[in-house]
């Protein structure tokens, strides 16, 4: 596993508060993931809540309502196994009216609902545990010595998955964490059966282990050693992983330039060591990067498209750009150089923590690719045209 640490704190941009989570390789400082948060807005996911379902839309899903008269989607294949706290029909499956159990997943974006699930899920960088369920589930990198060694664990009516990084515990360690997830499961489905109405039932309030869970850290070999902050309140919340950094004269931010790596986030042109520039250009549909030899002279095309391809899969990464991108490298002369450049795409793809599809060339040689949408861009989140997202809103393990 390769060390690495986090830099959590405040951030002021254009006079608005937010907070930034960056992710640094111990060993060179390398920057791999960063994220942005407004300050003064909360984010809802991780908690639990009695909610009313005011719509069902066959072949979509469910619309219910939450404290605060926030409307929630629940998408069909998430809508089996409701725990109804109250029934309008005992013959009829989910109708409009019921209160269930809702766990949110992701907070709003732009004028999309928050999107919640039925099953109740605890999440640490050790394990998921998931009710209802049933049966355990390991991470494809764990060992085979240590699946042996945990086979054994369960947990009544729950799903278990364990993973990566609990190659650094022993059997009865991680017992004894999931029993305490199991109990605390348990306390929320019983508390949810004492509301008449739309409630909040369990909070999220666990930052430490939001943060451990905020980047694919043991999915990546990477394992966290501690968490930097200036907040005296923060540092304080995050136990022996917290970090205090006080020096006046300069500040964590500065120290690890992050509002350097901010404002090159923002910046349409990234310029290469090669002299090349790559030029990136976000619309609501898609985004289209372009790949320019600009002022290199002496690198073939070929050499060009293979240095763009490592940096525009780096920004894509930190930039957090998803859905549907359209890349026009540099002409190339035959068909080998293109699935060079295809084969080097996908090997950079797997290192990333959303999904990655990259396609093929198209006849006007644009290269098609697409990434799994999680949580909005760092130009959406900081020039606000998205609402602003939150940390900790997607299990990236």
């Amino acid at each position: 596993m390769t060390e690495c640490f986090l830099v959590y704190d405040h951030y002021l941009i254009h006079d608005r508060d937010f907070m930034v989570l960056a992710c640094f390789r111990q060993n060179d400082r390398k920057l791999l993931y960063i994220r942005y948060s407004d300050a003064e807005k909360t984010s809802i996911v991780g908690n639990v809540y009695a909610a009313r379902i005011e719509k069902k839309v066959s072949g979509v899903g469910l619309f219910l309502v939450i404290p605060g008269d926030i409307h929630v989607f629940v998408r069909e294949k998430n809508c089996h196994d409701p725990f109804y706290i109250k029934r309008q029909s005992t013959r009829k499956e989910l109708c409009e009216g019921d209160l269930v159990l809702v766990q949110i997943e992701k907070d709003s974006i732009k004028t999309k609902e928050p999107e919640g699930t039925f099953t109740v899920s605890i999440k640490t960088p050790d394990f998921l545990i998931t009710r209802p369920g049933n049966g355990i589930h390991f991470s494809k990198k764990l060992s085979a010595v240590k699946k042996e060694e945990f086979s054994r664990l369960a947990a009544d009516d729950c799903a278990l998955l364990i993973r990566t990084a609990a190659s650094e515990k022993n059997a009865e360690e991680l017992s004894s964490e999931i029993k305490n997830a199991e109990k605390k499961l348990s306390d929320i489905f019983s508390e949810g059966k004492n509301h008449t109405g739309p409630a909040l039932v369990a909070e999220n309030d666990d930052l430490l282990n939001r943060l451990l869970t905020s980047f694919p850290f043991a999915a990546n070999d990477l394992t966290v050693t501690e968490i930097k902050t200036s907040d005296r309140v923060l540092f304080e919340r995050l136990g022996d992983y917290g970090s205090l950094y006080t020096d006046e004269g300069l500040s964590l931010l500065d120290l690890y330039r992050i509002r350097t790596v901010t404002e090159n986030l923002l910046k349409k042109t990234i310029w290469l060591k090669s002299g090349s520039n790559i030029v990136i250009e976000q619309t609501e549909a898609l985004t289209v990067i372009d790949v320019n030899s600009a002022k290199s002279k002496k690198s073939s095309p070929v050499t060009v498209n293979r240095e763009a391809a490592e940096v525009i899969m780096d920004q894509i990464r930190l930039r957090n750009i998803s859905g549907i991108i359209v890349i026009d490298f540099m002409k190339m002369h035959s068909e080998d150089e293109k699935h060079q450049i295809i084969s080097l795409m996908k090997t950079l793809g797997k290192a990333d923590f959303a999904r990655i599809t990259v396609e093929d060339f198209t006849k006007l040689g644009l290269l098609e690719m697409t990434r799994e949408k999680i949580f909005p861009s760092v130009s959406q989140t900081l020039t606000g045209h998205l609402n602003y997202g939150n940390i900790a809103n997607v299990d990236a393990q």
